[in-house]
């Protein structure tokens, strides 16, 4: 039999200090401790589960903190696209609130505020928060609680655009190209190109936004591409940029009078009876011609004075005076007579005064030789030149003399002709002009090397079939008109002032092309060509500024052709105020030529392409002629 275990220790010696121990079942010891171990064991159990019940309901509150986020980076940005297209915070406000309704929130659970961005560039942002509670499904069991607060918070930056003020228009082509040395700012506005922008080393384009519409981003290997002072960065953005003018009605309809203009032809020349030449000289003609003609003459020192019956009609073939000689003709008559000339009014080394009224010459107007004459006011009917003019004939030929006319209504079927240091002033001082002009020999409507002003035609209207031309040297005033027509060229060499009003061009229009440098100026001017414009030879100081008000309002110079514009040969210092507007052709600069000396000058130039090179410079202060601005993004960024 096996040892008693009671006894399994018999014999041996016991250790010292402790006692021996003895099993004894059902002892108070033995429950005892089995109650302690039965406590701790449910308390673990306990805690266990509550950790458990926990870590559940924390994933559940996790889950919908994400979900929150979500909603609340979706909402900054919605509420930001809203405020950047608008600038209306409670358009932002809706925006934000249509979002959270989409997602299922109350109204009062997402909440947005317009803040400065914590990007800490300046830019605004709009702050959404969203406040929501996630149900405690286990915890609550404890005494925790039955819900949860989750909060998120998400901001989305908006980075304004700003009112494009270059635009390159065609897709695919080579879009804003800088080269040698040039620079484009635009510190107040955005730059765009519906294709590449290339800014090389040496070169930099100044502005807020850029905005490019091409598969790779813009080139710029030395970061020639800079915010203006203020700015901490350049907005670069790639979206298509519309044509902001495509939609004008004005603009189509000043393309439309285009067409209307090309099909002008010039005036003829009035046809008249024959009538009696006189020469005036020392006693010639005779007291008995002027009597047949109906008129009586006087002879005094070398002065003839010749006096018509008022309301009547004169003929004459033509008028010639020798050297020396004064001719006052009818200077103080009536203006409601008619003199009627078959052949030329010819006037040369003499001094002469013409009296009002109106005035059919068939043969031109010439003068020289140092004379000086003048016309009243009246109205003047003037056929193509019988007498040469530097090779070629003209209705009005002023060669070497001074030569004025009065207010007054001008039908000039052969050009005018200016030159030799002749003074030409037809309507000066006054406003109640108009011109009809037609074509001289060589195709000139108006050619001048000296000085020529045509009057004020503010209650009239400025036509001309041929081409206008100065030469170097030369001033030309063209004085306002509600419109000028031209079919032809407009070619200056000299210093110009342009009236106030529409100039409709069917040709080009060149400052400098011939040669000859000056000053060029145009006040509330709108220039529609269909042709192209330039300016070179090394024309400092041209300055055109749009309308500020009426149907062409903002637009200085328009054109429908695909020859484009360019500024070169160091035409420097051009200052244009307006939509510069090329739709369909390029613009250049090149050899120094630059646009944008005028301070305040507000430029919108907008071409198929735009490209500078060879030190050349474009630039405007413009912050935006109006519409929508471009450029303008939203980012979150925190």
């Amino acid at each position: 039999m096996p040892p008693d275990d009671r006894n399994s220790y018999a014999g041996r010696t016991p250790l010292i200090g402790l006692k021996r121990l003895v099993w004894k079942p059902g002892s108070r010891a033995t429950r005892g401790r089995r109650a302690s171990i039965a406590v701790v064991g449910a308390a673990v159990i306990a805690m266990l589960a509550g950790l458990a019940a926990v870590a559940v309901d924390l994933g559940t509150a996790y889950l919908a903190r994400t979900t929150d986020q979500r909603v609340a980076d979706s909402a900054a940005y919605a509420g930001a696209l809203a405020y950047n297209a608008s600038s209306s915070t409670a358009t932002m406000n809706a925006a934000v609130s249509n979002l959270a309704s989409l997602n299922g929130l109350a109204a009062g659970a997402v909440a947005a505020v317009l803040v400065a961005s914590p990007s800490g560039d300046g830019n605004n942002a709009v702050k959404v928060t969203v406040n929501t509670s996630a149900p405690l499904y286990l915890a609550g069991v404890f005494g925790i609680g039955t819900t949860l607060p989750v909060t998120a918070t998400s901001y989305a930056e908006v980075k304004p655009g700003a009112s494009t003020c270059i635009i390159a228009l065609q897709a695919g082509a080579s879009g804003v190209t800088l080269s040698g040395g040039t620079s484009v700012t635009g510190a107040s506005c955005t730059v765009a190109s519906n294709a590449t922008v290339s800014v090389p080393c040496g070169t930099t384009i100044t502005t807020k936004t850029l905005d490019y519409n091409s598969a790779a981003v813009p080139s710029q290997p030395c970061s020639g591409i800079k915010p203006p002072a203020g700015t901490p960065s350049v907005n670069i953005v790639k979206v298509a940029t519309a044509d902001p003018l495509a939609g004008s009605a004005a603009v189509t309809s000043a393309f439309t009078h285009l067409v209307t203009v090309a099909s002008l032809t010039g005036p003829s020349g009035p046809v008249v009876a024959a009538g009696t030449t006189l020469v005036f000289g020392y006693g010639t003609p005779t007291p008995a011609q002027l009597t047949t003609i109906g008129c009586t003459g006087s002879f005094a020192g070398s002065t003839w004075t010749v006096t018509c019956p008022a309301g009547g009609t004169y003929h004459f073939a033509g008028i010639t005076m020798n050297g020396g000689i004064t001719v006052n003709f009818a200077a103080g008559g009536s203006p409601t007579n008619t003199y009627d000339f078959s052949g030329a009014i010819n006037v040369g080394g003499s001094r002469a005064s013409f009296g009002p009224g109106t005035y059919n010459v068939a043969g031109g107007i010439i003068t020289g030789g140092g004379s000086t004459t003048t016309f009243g006011a009246g109205t003047y009917n003037v056929g193509a030149g019988t007498v040469s003019c530097s090779g070629s004939f003209y209705s009005i030929c002023n060669l070497g003399s001074a030569l004025t006319f009065g207010a007054g209504g001008y039908t000039i079927a052969g050009g005018i002709y200016n030159t030799g240091g002749a003074t030409l002033s037809i309507g000066a001082g006054s406003s109640a002009n108009s011109f009809n002009i037609g074509p001289g020999s060589a195709g000139y409507a108006i050619y001048t090397n000296t000085t020529a002003v045509l009057g004020d035609m503010t209650s009239g209207t400025f036509q001309a079939v041929g081409n206008i031309s100065t030469s170097g040297g030369s001033t030309l005033t063209l004085s306002a008109a509600p419109a000028h027509d031209l079919k032809g060229t407009f070619n200056l060499a000299g210093s110009a002032t342009l009236g106030a009003g529409t100039w409709t061009i069917t040709g080009n229009v060149s400052l400098g092309a011939g040669g000859g440098g000056g000053t060029v100026t145009g006040s509330g001017v709108s220039l529609i060509t269909s042709g192209t414009f330039s300016v070179a030879a090394g024309y400092s100081n041209v300055t055109l500024t749009a309308p500020t008000s009426g149907t062409l309002q903002n637009l200085v110079v328009a054109s429908n052709g695909v020859g484009g514009a360019s500024f070169s040969e160091g035409a420097s210092g051009n200052s244009l105020s307006g939509a510069f507007y090329f739709p369909s052709g390029p613009i250049t600069l090149s050899g120094a030529g630059n646009v944008g000396n005028g301070t305040g000058q507000c430029l919108e130039l907008i071409g198929s392409t735009i490209t500078l090179s060879g030190g050349s410079a474009l630039a405007s202060t413009c912050a935006g002629l109006g519409g929508a601005a471009a450029g303008g993004s939203v980012v979150l960024v925190q």
